[in-house]
């Protein structure tokens, strides 16, 4: 039997999971995505009068056939496993590039069955797009190194996933120009194909995004903007507050008094209602202009604020105003695998450089300045879950192409 027909039972559990998890009702940001698609339906992004940009159109226009199709949402949520279930396979064409097909199916199948993927896969949130999108990117990337005759089909397809991935989660559009800056001066001064590829690679991606880019411009007369949410998540890494931690709380009043804490309006009622009436462009940049303030006349509240959201990242801990729960526990123990072999694979990595494949160090690269960036704004551990498979792929080649292990017997001279 082929080894990826193996790997489908996969996709029966996470049909499984989606349809005992799934609630009737939206949650979160699921409205928000609802809203954007049906506003896909009557030819518009923003609602018309507005400059509503809460996020890119990558995941609506996922869900866009479930609203000109009149599809129950289920539909949608069960997409999320298809989703999913590509990814794995993806990931598994990805390792047997450099693996042979028994450790790469076993990889494989405990990458599927990782619990953080399986969180949320049953609600209308784009992260489970988005890992399905960074592991095609994956595969391109590396099979556009791989291929004789320099593989230009597949850096293509690489260029589209990573693209799409920034209309999905328009942070990375970010991380593409970081990208197509840095590669752009390392091919200057090494003149290496390889380095000219990522470049190209990089810039078709930006290229794939400007419809939106010049969308976004028509609407706000700003050049590259993404979206209106970014003062927000600046805004509330920033809090000075000592018994707040740098976690996400709401965009307005009413968001603070729908969470019951007096706290949260005593600290930052005044603020909100001040920049309630402001369209989103502006709201945005006053969001950012009181983070700036908050960050300069606070520097060490915000260092403070920034580790306890690199904690959120790895392990959903800690949040503010929250009790502990023993949920935390399972948290912690299921990115702990994850974290403690990254930092083993450091050294490793350094010493067997010549060992790791170009394209894994250009990946890593790409993981690194998304988990850093991530890192200075209000987010939780599905903001970077997307970029694990980067980390998981990194440390699997790691482990099998620089490390040996073995167990000695004490008893054996």
């Amino acid at each position: 039997m082929h080894p990826k027909l193996k790997l489908f039972p996969l996709f029966f559990l996470y049909l499984l999971v989606i349809f005992l998890r799934s609630s009737a009702t939206f949650e979160g940001d699921e409205g928000r995505y609802v809203m954007y698609a049906e506003n896909l339906s009557h030819g518009y992004y923003a609602t018309p009068g507005s400059v509503q940009l809460q996020g890119g159109p990558g995941y609506p226009l996922v869900l866009l056939p479930i609203v000109l199709l009149k599809l129950p949402w289920m539909a949608a949520k069960m997409m999320n496993g298809v989703f999913l279930f590509l990814a794995v396979l993806y990931f598994f064409s990805t390792l047997r590039l450099y693996l042979s097909e028994k450790p790469a199916f076993y990889f494989s199948y405990l990458f599927g069955i990782y619990p953080f993927f399986l969180k949320y896969i049953q609600g209308l949130y784009s992260e489970t797009f988005a890992i399905f999108l960074v592991c095609g990117f994956l595969f391109h990337f590396c099979n556009a190194f791989r291929t004789a005759g320099g593989g230009r089909l597949q850096a293509f397809l690489a260029a589209v996933y990573l693209g799409y991935l920034a209309l999905t989660r328009v942070f990375f559009g970010y991380v593409i120009l970081a990208g197509l800056l840095v590669f752009f001066m390392l091919y200057v001064w090494k003149k290496r194909k390889a380095l000219k590829r990522i470049f190209l690679i990089y810039a078709l991606a930006l290229l794939f995004c400007t419809p939106y880019l010049l969308y976004t411009y028509s609407l706000t007369g700003k050049i590259f903007y993404w979206a209106t949410v970014g003062g927000s998540n600046l805004y509330w890494i920033s809090t000075p507050f000592e018994e707040e931690l740098g976690d996400w709380q709401g965009t307005g009043v009413g968001h603070l008094q729908k969470s019951g804490n007096p706290d949260l309006i005593k600290h930052h009622g005044r603020f909100f209602e001040e920049v309630s009436l402001l369209d989103d462009v502006e709201w945005d940049k006053r969001m950012q202009a009181k983070a700036l303030s908050h960050i300069y006349h606070h520097p060490r509240k915000f260092l403070k604020n920034w580790i306890c959201n690199v904690g959120r990242m790895l392990f959903n801990y800690p949040y503010s105003y929250t009790p502990q729960r023993m949920g935390t526990l399972f948290n912690i123990f299921s990115n702990m695998f994850i974290v403690v072999f990254s930092i083993l694979c450091i050294y490793p990595t350094y010493m067997g450089r010549k060992k790791i494949p170009f394209e894994i160090f250009a990946l890593l690269f790409f993981g690194l300045i998304s988990f850093g960036g991530i890192s200075l704004l209000a987010a939780y551990e599905r903001y970077c879950r997307p970029i694990v498979p980067i980390f998981i792929l990194w440390i699997l080649i790691t482990l099998t192409q620089v490390m040996k292990i073995e167990i000695r017997n004490p008893g054996l001279t």
